[in-house]
């Protein structure tokens, strides 16, 4: 049987912190793509869209 090359890892991440961490690589991830469309939309706006789209503050 062959190994993945990606084995699981005991980690000592929160599951909050992951959450975090997650959505500020979406943030940052969709501005870089927006701003490679051509948008001069900055993160924090990309954020405040987001958060529009997916009901959050």
């Amino acid at each position: 049987m062959a190994k993945s090359k990606h084995t699981k890892k005991n980690t000592s991440i929160s599951p909050e912190r992951l959450a975090e961490l997650r959505y500020a690589t979406l943030i940052a991830s969709a501005g870089a793509s927006t701003r490679l469309e051509g948008s001069k939309l900055s993160d924090r706006e990309v954020e405040r869209v987001a958060n529009i789209v997916f009901g959050q503050k």
